[in-house]
C-alpha cells in the first residue's frame, strides 16, 4: 500500500532524474560578448592577411625587423591585433621573435629552400597527375597559350614577365587537379618558395621545353607522363640549388 510520503518521495525522485529541456536553460551567451569576441577575431584575420600579403608581396623583406608600432598606427588598430597576427605568422614560420630585438620576417638559407622545394616536388608531381586525367583540351590549349611569343632573353623585363606565367601556369594547374586539401598544402609550400625566392632558379631558356614536356603528358591525358615531366621540372632546379647551397657552406 502506498503511503503519502512514498508517492511524494517518488515525484522528488522523478523530478531529478528528468533533464531539464533546452528552453528551460536560459541564455546559452551574453550576446554583446559574443559579438564583440566575434568582432575581435575577424579584426585579427583582417590584420594577419594584410601582413602576410605585405611579407609575399616584399614589403616586409626578409631579415628585415618589423615595425610593429607604425603598422598599427598606420592600420588604424592598437598593438594588440598586430601582436596576435605576427603569432600566427610565426607559428607558420614567416616570422621570428629575437629577444630583446623584436620580430624579424625569417630569412630561409638555401639549405631549407631545398627542403621546400623536396615537398613541391612530390605535391606538384601528385597535382599533374590529377590534372592529366581531369583537364580539357580548351585548358590544355590555355596553358599552351602561356609560353607562346614569350621573350627568353635574359632582360629583367622578359624573366619578370616569363615568372609571371610560370607562377599562373603552376597555379591553374593545381586548380584543374581538382583537390582543395592539395590546392591549400600547394600555397602554403608556395608562399613560401615565391616569398623568398628573387626571380627564377634558372633561366627561362632552360625551363621553356620543360614546360612544354608537361603539356605533353596533359595533353595526352597520360597521368605518368605528367607526372614524371612536373618531377623533373622541380628536381633540376632542386638540384641547382643544392648545388649553390653546398658551396656556400663550410667545410
Amino acid at each position: 500500500m502506498r503511503t503519502a510520503a512514498t508517492t511524494k518521495t517518488r515525484k522528488t525522485r522523478s523530478s531529478l532524474d528528468v533533464p531539464a529541456r533546452p528552453n528551460d536553460l536560459g541564455p546559452l551567451t551574453d550576446d554583446a560578448l559574443l559579438s564583440s569576441v566575434i568582432e575581435r577575431e575577424n579584426l585579427d584575420d583582417k590584420i594577419y592577411t594584410k601582413l602576410k600579403s605585405l611579407v609575399e608581396h616584399r614589403r616586409l623583406l626578409p631579415g628585415h625587423r618589423i615595425p610593429v608600432d607604425r603598422l598599427a598606427r598606420e592600420m588604424g588598430v592598437s598593438r594588440t591585433p598586430v601582436v596576435n597576427a605576427l603569432k600566427r605568422l610565426a607559428q607558420e614560420q614567416v616570422v621570428e621573435w629575437v629577444s630583446h630585438r623584436g620580430v624579424y620576417v625569417r630569412r630561409l638559407t638555401k639549405r631549407e629552400l631545398t627542403q621546400i622545394l623536396e615537398i613541391r616536388e612530390a605535391l606538384e608531381g601528385l597535382a599533374a597527375r590529377l590534372a592529366a586525367s581531369r583537364i580539357s583540351l580548351e585548358e590544355a590549349d590555355q596553358l599552351t597559350a602561356m609560353f607562346k611569343s614569350l621573350d627568353l632573353s635574359p632582360h629583367p623585363s622578359a624573366v619578370q614577365r616569363y615568372t609571371e606565367k610560370d607562377r599562373q601556369f603552376h597555379m591553374r594547374l593545381l586548380q584543374i587537379a581538382g583537390s582543395p586539401p592539395l590546392l591549400h598544402v600547394v600555397n602554403s609550400v608556395h608562399f613560401m618558395i615565391f616569398t623568398y625566392q628573387l626571380g627564377l632558379f634558372r633561366p627561362p631558356a632552360e625551363t621553356i621545353q620543360e614546360h612544354l614536356a608537361i603539356l605533353s603528358g596533359l595533353r595526352k591525358r597520360d597521368p605518368e607522363a605528367s607526372e614524371a615531366a612536373m618531377r623533373l621540372h622541380i628536381r633540376r632546379s632542386l638540384e641547382r640549388l643544392r648545388r649553390e647551397a653546398e658551396a656556400e657552406e663550410p667545410g
